[in-house]
């Protein structure tokens, strides 16, 4: 499985970036605006084309995901509110945080995995030991977030997560598509390989 977020901040040519993403095949994006008013997202989601609404999750303004059919909505791991008819993901920022989180999920970003790449002095405090073993008694989706580039998609399969989130990786690259295209061609021939 990989997840790309979008940037939080509007770059040029975005829903021309985004279109071709989803035409490479990407499955599920998660749009992070959460700077955004309600109109704002609105406008930027009526920018996509409905054929893929169903692959974008929203990280605010839930209600807009039942009005546009959306995949789902991205909660953090305190959300308490009652969970919709509709996927959510959560956030993890610690191992603890998963075994005490008391919502259904349909998976779970943990991060920072590794060192970020969008956020400059956002380091991982993991022992990936410790991810490794944490993750082999777990039945939950937990997908790596965090520092995810080409040179990591081995070590985080041996890990065991379930999938890849990217957002600096893509969003810093100056070929975007091109960037997702690698590290899907790699993310794949590590599932092959497994």
């Amino acid at each position: 499985m990989i997840i790309i977020i979008s940037s939080p901040a509007s770059l040029p040519d975005e829903h021309e970036i985004i279109r071709q993403l989803f035409n490479e095949g990407l499955e599920i994006f998660h749009l992070r605006k959460n700077e955004y008013s309600e109109s704002e997202l609105k406008k930027f989601i009526g920018n996509i084309p409905e054929r893929h609404f169903k692959k974008i999750v929203l990280h605010s303004h839930y209600r807009l995901a039942g009005e546009y059919g959306l995949k789902g909505i991205h909660v953090p791991h305190t959300f308490r509110d009652k969970t919709p008819g509709r996927s959510v993901s959560i956030s993890f920022h610690a191992l603890e945080e998963i075994q005490k989180v008391d919502i259904r999920f349909d998976y779970g970003f943990l991060s920072p995995v590794f060192d970020s790449i969008s956020k400059e002095g956002y380091k991982s405090r993991f022992n990936l030991n410790e991810v490794n073993m944490f993750l082999k008694h777990r039945k939950e989706k937990i997908i790596a977030l965090g520092g995810i580039d080409e040179d990591k998609i081995e070590t985080v399969k041996d890990l065991g997560f379930s999938g890849i989130a990217l957002l600096g990786a893509i969003w810093q690259s100056e070929h975007p598509v091109d960037k997702y295209k690698r590290i899907k061609e790699k993310w794949l021939k590590q599932i092959i390989v497994y």
